[in-house]
């Protein structure tokens, strides 16, 4: 099962025409153990999606304008705000998966002390870190509305949730 949210533009945050994708405890039993995090990463891996690190959620608003990001909750909980400020908050606890666009905001509101996240990137392309803060907002935002779609889900590979949902001629409502 896969939840979608689609965020509204909300300046200096761009956000996506394309949904998050919410996989809710899609990996539960998959992140038990000792090798979670490596058997995590080479599910990624296998899936077309590396440049793998492991820890939290930066607790400021921030984006991704040349690449999307995939992170997978291994232990513990988080409040995440998704789209900027004043926008959605989300649950985010061990065994979850979120597929964020590039362009979407993403901040950690509050954490258990054992929260820990393995995050990657589609064909392992380098993030950049952007806050929001930079003059040329129209340029970024078309940069992050032009990532292309990745050709694999990091879950299932092909024939999973991107190619079902990050299809731009979907619909458009907002949830």
């Amino acid at each position: 099962m896969v939840d979608l949210h689609r965020l509204r533009e909300n300046p200096p945050f761009p956000n996506s025409p394309l949904p998050v994708l919410f996989y809710p405890k899609v990996l539960d039993e998959f992140v038990e153990g000792e090798d979670a995090e490596k058997a995590t990463k080479n599910l990624l891996k296998e899936n077309g999606y590396t440049n793998a690190w492991t820890g939290g959620i930066h607790d400021f608003h921030h984006f991704h304008s040349y690449t999307h990001e995939v992170l997978v909750c291994l232990r513990g909980k988080a409040t995440v705000q998704l789209g900027g400020p004043g926008e959605k908050e989300f649950s985010f606890s061990k065994g979850d998966v979120l597929l964020l666009p590039a362009g979407v905001a993403h901040k950690s509101i509050d954490s258990t002390d054992d929260f820990e996240i393995v995050g990657a990137y589609p064909n392992g392309i380098d993030f950049d870190m952007q806050k929001g803060d930079e003059d040329n907002y129209e340029t970024i935002q078309q940069r992050a509305n032009d990532v292309p779609v990745p050709e694999k889900d990091p879950l299932t590979g092909s024939d999973g949730a991107v190619q079902a949902y990050w299809d731009l001629t979907k619909g458009s409502e907002f949830d």
